[in-house]
């Protein structure tokens, strides 16, 4: 591990033992607003865009073009944010998804749907900057707890948006949208206002020698130069790429194959389900993560993230129940919620820490060019009704995930491997 990695000195290396609260309680509750924002919008984006005359494949494109833009933008800011500090970054962000709800809103076609869209992708580094900041701010030892907190953050925010919008979706599918421009905006005042601007490095990394690279260009090819983190970004994409294609059209599938109590499936059910996902997001970060960081080597715990996935995609493909969904619900929202800090924190720890901010937009980035293939793919095959061949699709690419990690990956001792959570 690299020298730039380790505590300089006794004291911080006592502190490197547990989080500082003081210092995640903020970054925390800006995820968590932003993530209430974002799943405002979601139960009803498919919906808002059916009214507008689109198909399966115009949202697919919409979704696809937010992620493109995403992949250009995110690996800049994330350089931005170690260069200039997380703060900043986040704050323009944030100002520029208030941008983005507002046009969204005052949409009357497509077209303006796509450009909202685009413009979110183009200032969505709110997550990457967060979790560069959780990097900074913490050590190898609580790293994974750090990350983990922070998707806790997106479960809580993920049950209060599509709550909110499933209550207010019957009084019109704007008004969701106006609920996520408000906590979008609190989210950018708790930034201004409570979250410290801390030094690129944080409490574990502020050494001369690590900031002398900072700023230096870092890309993908020497992102890639270690094996191990060649093979963690591989199963990465292997997830996203199944996950994306798998819940970019679970809305579409859903409302074309599901009856819910004798009726079609609409943005209301969405918003259960996805309130019903947060909420196993955050009991998963609390009660289930640290434990099976501590019992599974890293290599063991992944097998396991797209095991309980893959059990969960073929699940949801054969419902014809309530009481059958959600059981596929429970089990992909707690392999998402797994998967989140597990890779996040796995490569992590595998750069200098004055880099977290670059690694975070490239892997960002990288998981945007699934985004932006995945949802096209998903909305081809369920425009010519193929439900079978989609989930087959996102099974298929899943398992491909857990034999690349259980194949490429090392197998951590399982105390070693909780010291990052």
């Amino acid at each position: 591990m690299s020298d730039e990695l380790r505590p300089i000195d006794a004291a911080a290396s006592a502190a490197s033992q547990k989080l500082d609260w003081r210092l995640m309680l903020p970054v925390f509750i800006i995820v968590s607003l932003d993530a209430a924002s974002s799943g405002a919008i979601l139960p009803i984006l498919p919906f808002y865009l059916r009214n507008l005359g689109a198909s399966p494949l115009v949202l697919g494109l919409v979704l696809g073009a937010e992620a493109l833009s995403q992949f250009v933008a995110a690996p800049w800011l994330g350089q931005l944010s170690d260069r200039y500090g997380r703060k900043r970054v986040l704050l323009a962000s944030q100002a520029g998804a208030l941008i983005s709800l507002l046009l969204l809103a005052l949409a009357n076609s497509v077209v303006f749907v796509l450009l909202a869209r685009i413009l979110l992708g183009l200032t969505a580094a709110n997550f990457s900057a967060a979790a560069a900041y959780a990097a900074d701010n913490s050590s190898l030892t609580t790293r994974r707890q750090a990350i983990g907190i922070l998707s806790a953050g997106l479960g809580l925010g993920g049950m209060i948006g599509p709550s909110l919008s499933g209550y207010l979706a019957d009084i019109s599918l704007t008004a969701p949208i106006w609920a996520a421009l408000a906590l979008s905006a609190t989210s950018m005042l708790v930034t201004g206002l409570w979250l410290k601007g801390a030094d690129v490095g944080g409490r574990f990394g502020n050494d001369s020698k690590a900031n002398e690279t900072v700023g230096e260009k870092v890309s993908f090819r020497s992102l890639l130069a270690s094996p191990v983190i060649r093979v963690l970004v591989a199963v990465l994409l292997c997830h996203y790429f199944s996950y994306g294609m798998f819940s970019s059209q679970l809305a579409v599938f859903l409302a074309d194959t599901f009856t819910w109590n004798e009726h079609a499936f609409g943005p209301k059910e969405l918003g259960y389900l996805l309130t019903a996902d947060g909420a196993i997001n955050v009991l998963v970060q609390l009660f289930l993560l640290r434990w099976l960081g501590g019992t599974f080597s890293e290599r063991g715990l992944i097998v396991l993230v797209f095991t309980i996935l893959s059990i969960g995609y073929v699940t949801a493909g054969l419902s014809t129940d309530i009481a059958t969904l959600a059981f596929a619900v429970l089990c992909i929202s707690t392999g998402v919620a797994l998967a989140r800090p597990t890779f996040v924190a796995a490569l992590s720890v595998h750069v200098p820490q004055q880099r977290q901010g670059i690694v975070m937009g490239a892997t960002q980035s990288l998981v945007a060019v699934t985004d932006i293939v995945t949802p096209v793919l998903a909305g081809v095959i369920l425009g010519q009704s193929l439900y079978g061949a989609w989930i087959g699709a996102v099974v298929a690419i899943a398992l491909a995930g857990a034999v690349i990690a259980r194949i490429r990956l090392p197998a951590i001792d399982p105390e070693t491997n909780a010291a990052g959570g």
